[in-house]
């Protein structure tokens, strides 16, 4: 059964990260500022896909970093625990961070009253999608 629940859970989120990504982008009303766009790396059996980046209002920035800080949180919860969903959510809520061109610095404060110093370092060691922003996270936590 909880490999059916994870399966599902999956399928929940890979199809949620389309809408979410699309969503927050502006839609295709011939505005798009140099054709930006973000490729999400595939994921299990889901694929790579590409998505058209545009600024994305404040309130959603804070909102997606929020829900990102609290999927790491949740990433954090002794097994037994979905910490791979957890994980996949956090990583649905940064590619919509991203596809919005947030500033990092919402997202530094949403973790920053979230999680401590030594909770993101241990979410950073398996959060790799963060890239970058994954120092840019850490120097700010020491700070």
């Amino acid at each position: 059964m909880t490999g059916v629940k994870a399966s599902l859970a999956a399928i929940v989120v890979a199809s949620s990260l389309g809408g979410v990504l699309l969503a927050g982008c502006g839609g295709s009303h011939g505005d798009d500022p140099g054709g930006q766009a973000l490729t999400v790396p595939a994921y299990g059996p889901f694929p790579a896909m590409t998505v058209p980046v545009s600024p994305g209002k404040a309130d959603d920035c804070r909102r997606e970093a929020d829900a990102f800080s609290r999927a790491a949180k949740g990433f954090l919860i002794p097994y037994p625990s979905d910490a791979d969903n957890y994980r996949v959510l956090a990583r649905v809520q940064f590619t919509a961070f991203k596809a919005n061109l947030c500033d990092t610095a919402i997202l530094r404060e949403a973790v920053a009253r979230r999680l401590t110093t030594r909770e993101l370092r241990e979410v950073l060691r398996f959060f790799g999608f963060l890239g970058g922003t994954a120092q840019e996270l850490l120097q700010a936590s020491e700070r």
